[in-house]
């Protein structure tokens, strides 16, 4: 169907924007999960974190940085269009600025990205790290995921767009994800730049840094922030698009229970770590 669609740029977007979006909400729970880990001491949590290391993740991660600048960019330029509808005359000239603004974002951090992981790979050259067999499992997952999720929508007619809803849940929740995406974009902005980024990224990352971060009561707070904004307007998207795709009473009431446990599931896993964990003296 989307080979028939005329090929509108903005078609185009509207994919990208809702593969990359599931895609982060996959990351997200397992990354809830992973780092929820450091409760359970330096030991399990070391020997997930060398996993990083790994080239697999080391590309994952310079596709996840692409896939959350885009996201954000592109629901920035959805949010103005919704609250200013006369910008819909320029709808094409706000996708080049996202366009724009992503080039000029997503190429320096990739590079850095990209340098530390040359790096990575010669410190660890003699780990033989690309034949570490488990490092590759959280991507096939995470492709398989996407997949899954997004597979229905190649032979499904998509429905136009619709309103802005007129009241009830369904507006609320469409308020909510434009009020969150907002304060989403700056809060994984500067996470990324501080993970990401700086001092040599994911290299640093293992029990001492992340024990370290936890003893700030302000990052306490800034990642409980994040995690509740992220995973909500998350699952509130997941929704939308298992709406959109699943018609049937009884596998739309399966799914949407399904995507409420386990993101409940997480959502508690993450804060009770948030809450108990206590650094070492």
């Amino acid at each position: 169907m989307y080979w028939r669609y005329r090929g509108d740029p903005s078609m185009w977007a509207w994919l990208l924007h809702r593969l990359a979006g599931i895609g982060i909400f996959l990351f997200l729970l397992v990354h809830i999960v992973d780092i929820s880990l450091i409760g359970w001491g330096p030991d399990l949590f070391n020997k997930l974190v060398v996993l990083y290391h790994h080239p697999v993740f080391r590309l994952g991660e310079i596709l996840l940085v692409g896939a959350v600048l885009f996201h954000g960019l592109n629901g920035l330029r959805v949010i103005v269009m919704d609250f200013a509808p006369a910008a819909v005359l320029y709808h094409r000239q706000l996708l080049v600025g996202v366009v724009i603004a992503f080039v000029v974002l997503f190429v320096p951090a990739a590079a850095i990205m990209f340098h530390g992981m040359l790096q990575s790979l010669q410190l660890h050259s003699g780990a033989n790290l690309l034949n570490e067999w488990r490092a590759w499992l959280p991507a096939l997952a995470a492709a398989l995921g996407v997949s899954a999720a997004y597979a229905p929508t190649l032979y499904l007619p998509q429905k136009q767009v619709s309103p802005r809803p007129a009241g009830g849940l369904e507006f609320y929740g469409w308020l909510y994800i434009r009020l969150s995406g907002v304060l989403i974009v700056f809060l994984v902005l500067g996470h990324l730049f501080i993970m990401h980024l700086m001092d040599g990224g994911v290299s640093r990352i293992n029990f001492d840094f992340i024990a370290q971060r936890f003893a700030s009561p302000f990052w306490r707070v800034y990642d409980l922030l994040l995690m509740v904004l992220a995973l909500s307007h998350g699952v509130w998207g997941m929704r939308t698009v298992l709406l959109d795709y699943i018609h049937r009473p009884l596998p739309r009431l399966a799914a949407v229970a399904a995507l409420y446990t386990v993101s409940g599931v997480v959502f508690a896993l993450g804060v009770l770590v948030l809450f108990t964990f206590r650094p070492p003296q």
